[in-house]
């Protein structure tokens, strides 16, 4: 069985030794360091992964997922057959029958096989109550129902607003004191 060496150093030699452990501390990062391992040769050299290695294994595996993509309609959105979530923005998303007119933001949930709406730019599905409106009547909505209900109109409102009273109270039509059909009685 060979023997292990266990190298402690600032760099990497050029220079390696079979069977053997090289710890390398890195000179900006003093609390890491590289763990580079030798076989039965010099030349069979493994090592543990970096940080720059770890970085680089992210960045390819992200560099396949753009942060958004745009497609013209819905057809376009649907024939793009995704194995795993992306974000849409659809520039005619009338297809949709959600949609009425304008874009529409989807996302793709590759557990379901779905396409997910998470806004559209004509206008949302939106879902209002009373109790969130602001600015609102004071008046509850079967208080306003109720008025609605009792509305009416008159055939006669130009007569009717030539109703009035003097300062006692007094009846005036017109501003005149109203006559009444006997003016004058022959008993």
């Amino acid at each position: 069985m060979p023997t292990l060496k266990l190298h402690r150093v600032t760099a990497l030699p050029s220079q390696l030794e079979a069977n053997s452990i090289y710890l390398v501390s890195i000179p900006n990062k003093p609390d890491f360091m590289e763990i580079y391992a030798t076989g039965n040769t010099a030349d069979v050299v493994k090592r543990v992964l970096t940080e720059q290695d770890v970085q680089a294994m992210i960045d390819a595996s992200l560099s396949g997922f753009n942060t958004i993509q745009i497609v013209n309609n819905i057809t376009e959105r649907d024939s793009l057959n995704p194995n795993r979530a992306i974000f849409v923005l659809v520039l005619d998303a009338s297809g949709d029958p959600t949609v009425d007119s304008g874009s529409a933001s989807y996302v793709y949930n590759p557990s379901t096989g779905q396409w997910v709406k998470i806004a559209e730019y004509e206008s949302l599905d939106i879902v209002l109550s009373w109790d969130n409106i602001q600015g609102k009547p004071t008046s509850s909505p079967a208080e306003i129902d109720d008025a609605v209900a009792k509305r009416h109109t008159h055939a006669n409102m130009t007569q009717l607003n030539k109703i009035g009273e003097d300062a006692n109270g007094y009846l005036l039509y017109n501003n005149q004191y109203p006559l009444t059909g006997w003016a004058t009685s022959d008993w």
